[in-house]
């Protein structure tokens, strides 16, 4: 399977052209311009049609964009599907669903939402602050949850030194690691090892790394979602920087397709309306 994703610009062009041809086949067109006689003139003319007609067919193909907000990609196992859309990851589905939350973090899975360790305006970071914010857990408590759930997988880790790491968790699991803690209410956080930190606590990940963590998370999801509906972001846009919006989201379905068949769950990839449009109407499986 390929997949296309097609900019607005080429889907007006299409368009453009094919209703042009439409209207030729039932209208003589060349009489509508019979009644001028200058030459420059009827240029003109000609020109002012086919602009007027463009810009209704972008005027339609906007309007009727901004109001798809969803579309579904593919099948999944037991009529479940995958699909992708628009809005913010945390208020996605109905409210009052029970549903699985799966985004990256680095790593050494640290708790900390200090700018530094984890950024506030990340995705990682937003989650964590949610159950900080709600008053029941605190970030001691959270992260004795990660780590107690990453240790029942048995992953493998190595310890970083000091020099290495200037604060938070020494502990650097494999890349691919998933710790499942609980959310806010009916929510289940699906946490994924993605990031290395370099000295200057800057997070890195290889694109072969990107690739086996994607595959990683894919495949617990398979396992581990209880056939409660699984939501997550483009993943790899923020700190991580390993590719364009379009380039990640074609990498996220193909590896979803692998598990499709092993997959009980619903699967939404919920594209963030800051990051670049794709234009979920010109997602084409073929």
């Amino acid at each position: 399977m390929e997949i296309h994703i097609i900019n607005k610009q080429q889907i007006r062009r299409v368009v453009f052209f094919s209703l042009w041809g439409f209207i030729t086949l039932v209208t003589p067109t060349d009489g509508i311009l019979d009644v001028i006689e200058n030459g420059v003139l009827r240029i003109l003319a000609a020109a002012l049609i086919l602009v007027i007609i463009y810009l209704i067919i972008i005027l339609a193909v906007t309007v009727y964009s901004k109001r798809k907000r969803i579309i579904k990609v593919f099948n999944l196992h037991s009529n479940h599907s995958l699909y992708v859309e628009y809005g913010d990851l945390f208020n996605c589905g109905p409210s009052g669903e029970r549903k699985n939350i799966a985004f990256a973090g680095n790593r050494c899975f640290d708790a900390a939402v200090d700018d530094d360790l984890v950024g506030s305006s990340k995705i990682h970071g937003i989650a964590l602050k949610r159950i900080y914010e709600n008053g029941e857990r605190d970030q001691d408590a959270v992260n004795e949850e990660i780590q107690s759930n990453l240790l029942l997988h048995e992953y493998d880790k190595e310890m970083l030194a000091a020099k290495d790491k200037r604060s938070g968790n020494l502990t650097r699991y494999e890349v691919g690691s998933v710790a499942e803690i609980k959310g806010l209410q009916n929510e289940q956080y699906f946490i994924l090892g993605l990031t290395y930190f370099d000295k200057e606590l800057r997070a890195r990940v290889e694109k072969g790394d990107y690739i086996k963590a994607i595959a990683s998370l894919v495949k617990y999801v398979s396992d581990r979602s209880q056939g409660f509906s699984t939501y997550m972001p483009v993943i790899g846009t923020g700190g991580a920087d390993v590719g364009t919006v379009n380039d990640l989201i074609k990498f996220m379905i193909k590896t979803i397709e692998l598990y499709k068949d092993e997959t009980d769950c619903d699967i939404h990839i919920v594209v963030s309306d800051k990051e670049e449009r794709l234009g979920l109407l010109n997602l084409k499986m073929l």
